[in-house]
């Protein structure tokens, strides 16, 4: 099982890739372009699930990414019906990175695979 993560933003879109059940940074795309890339990732690297993150009702007063998030999740599961889509709370992985010496949106997509994958390996190992 391959996981894919996504960290949606107004212009950017950073991704991130799970390689042997660690979670990598993986791309920048442009939101123009990528439901484009995604097509293509998704088959060369045997995508099963997508880990979307989903803004944090308590920090994301602003209803406007809200809502794009939600648009982007629905268009995810209408072009991939057969994957997995997953949302994750996103609460610190923005704080931890715009606190950090690298603000890239795929270390953000990172963050939040590697808090889909932790929480993953606890409900395995109870």
């Amino acid at each position: 099982m391959t996981s894919l993560a996504i960290d949606y933003w107004e212009k950017r879109v950073g991704l991130a890739i799970e390689i042997e059940k660690i979670a990598l940074p993986f791309w920048i795309s442009s939101r123009f372009k990528i439901f484009s890339d995604l097509k293509k990732i998704v088959v060369e690297k045997k995508i099963t699930q997508i880990v979307v993150w989903e803004p944090s009702k308590m920090k994301w007063e602003n209803k406007k990414i809200l809502e794009k998030v939600k648009s982007f999740v629905q268009k995810l599961e209408n072009i991939f019906p057969d994957l997995e889509i997953i949302l994750i709370d996103e609460r610190f992985t923005t704080s931890i990175i715009d606190n950090s010496f690298w603000k890239r949106d795929d270390l953000s997509a990172v963050l939040i695979l590697e808090t889909y994958l932790t929480r993953k390996k606890r409900k395995l190992n109870l």
